[in-house]
């Protein structure tokens, strides 16, 4: 993937964006090959170094950028990796440095070429500002919040801004975009100017979890960068991240599905830790120093607002990322959906598609990249008994076979390698139908014994993984 090329078609006055975290800063990049000029507001005071801010919940949690969005944020901004790596982030690959125990197995660990970072959210989103900041027709704006559009008939003209202290004041613009997170107006403001809200699917998950950092040690986890520890439905619901990340520090993310969240006092956390189906996180930070406070969040269900399904639309009004849909954030989509999202209005601004008519081709656009996050992560979830809302069909198959596919990962590497493609969104969720794939998953299920009971003192030690690690 190559950096945006100059700007193409169509080159309009005036476009603001609604949000200034990673959503809103990487539709900004785009917009600026478009536009004349581009405002970011965000409601927040935004921090000049790498703080945690109120209007990112989830910012003081384990993150997981997808191959996916990786690769699209280097393309946006060739600099930032840069500047990610010298400011200690922690490289490594994706299958190779790190440990995935998903449904009684470990996948198999070899360099799959998949090159990731690891890190934190305020340090990522802090660099993408910084690199959004370098681009002279690119202004963002904090403390300001957006009251409503400005609207004549069938076209959003603007904003009503109202920033701390000030009267509330009204910025025209050529496209208005909505990247404001779970909670955006737009379904308000659509009602207000007399058109139909968009339908909305919802899968109710009960998601909670806690998350406290601790000091990272040379030598800890056999020098392999982090280790997730998924549950097996229906019988488990508890999950694990241990996320190396810039300071020499660990992130540790414990929780689970359907009220089965870890407590905050430290002793409960550790023992939480403990109860999970695989030791490595516990035994790392029982004896580990524990650094700042403790966060907790909740996430009650994944939202899908069907923009794609609309009829009728107000031009000069795109929506992106979680205000179009937000998925389980345990499955890692969201910034990466967000990025892919702006890649696809990109090629549309490339188009001779012309702006009043831009909202259809990109709504049907954003809803295929949202498709396989949407497929994956509800699929996933309805594994767990509990789990309700608009079951897909066929679900209960899929995920059958699925646990299949992870047991035929932990011995066979193209099955392994295609898993990683089609959950880091590189490939479409049928690469894993394909006959040769099939093929695979018997093959190495008749090889590869049913994950035991008890996976404490059965199956992969770390001699064994090493073995695997290098054969």
């Amino acid at each position: 993937m190559n950096a945006l090329p100059p700007p193409g078609r169509f080159h309009g006055h005036h476009a603001i964006v609604i949000g200034g975290s990673i959503a809103g800063l990487v539709a900004a990049r785009v917009l600026a090959a478009h536009f004349d000029r581009v405002t970011v507001y965000d409601r927040d005071a935004l921090p000049s170094d790498a703080a945690q801010r109120r209007g990112v919940p989830q910012g003081r949690h384990g993150h997981g950028l997808l191959a996916s969005g990786l690769r699209g944020l280097k393309a946006l901004f060739p600099d930032l990796e840069r500047e990610l790596l010298a400011a200690g982030a922690v490289p490594g690959d994706v299958i190779g440095d790190m440990r995935w125990f998903q449904h009684g197995h470990f996948k198999a660990q070899f360099n799959g070429g998949f090159d990731g970072i690891l890190l934190s959210r305020p340090l990522l989103e802090r660099s993408v500002r910084r690199q959004v900041e370098k681009l002279p027709k690119v202004t963002i704006v904090d403390n300001a919040r957006v009251m409503g559009v400005l609207s004549d008939r069938d076209r959003v003209q603007g904003v009503r801004i109202r920033r701390a202290g000030d009267e509330e004041s009204s910025v025209t613009a050529d496209l208005v975009l909505d990247a404001g997170g779970r909670g955006s107006h737009v379904p308000r403001w659509l009602g207000e100017m007399g058109y139909a809200k968009p339908s909305t699917d919802e899968v109710w998950v009960g998601l909670g979890y806690t998350t406290r950092v601790f000091r990272r040690m040379p030598g800890e986890l056999d020098g392999d960068r982090g280790i997730i520890v998924a549950p097996t439905p229906p019988r488990e619901t508890r999950v694990g991240f241990m996320l190396a990340m810039e300071g020499d520090r660990w992130i540790v993310t414990l929780g689970g599905w359907l009220g089965n969240h870890a407590p905050t006092e430290l002793p409960s956390f550790i023992e939480f830790a403990r109860s999970l189906p695989r030791p490595e996180i516990y035994d790392v930070i029982r004896h580990a120093e524990p650094l700042g406070e403790v966060a907790t969040f909740g996430f009650p269900a994944s939202v899908r607002r069907r923009y794609e399904a609309l009829k009728q639309f107000p031009s000069g009004l795109l929506v992106l990322g979680d205000a179009m849909c937000s998925v389980n954030p345990i499955y890692g989509h969201g910034m990466s959906v967000a990025v892919l999202q702006v890649l696809a209005l990109h090629d549309l601004l490339e188009s001779p598609v012309p702006l009043e008519r831009a909202w259809q081709p990109y709504f049907a656009s954003a809803a295929s990249v949202i498709d396989r996050a949407w497929t994956i992560a509800v699929g996933a979830d309805f594994a767990f008994k509990g789990v309700t809302g608009q079951r897909p069909a066929g679900v209960d198959l899929i995920n059958r076979y699925m646990s299949y596919v992870h047991r035929a990962a932990s011995i066979d590497r193209v099955v392994c390698r295609t898993f990683f493609d089609v959950a880091n969104l590189l490939a479409p969720t049928t690469a894993m139908l394909r006959p040769s794939i099939l093929a695979r998953v018997a093959r190495a299920c008749l090889l590869s014994p049913p994950a035991p009971a008890e996976r404490r003192a059965a199956g992969h030690d770390s001699q064994s993984r090493r073995a695997m690690k290098t054969a």
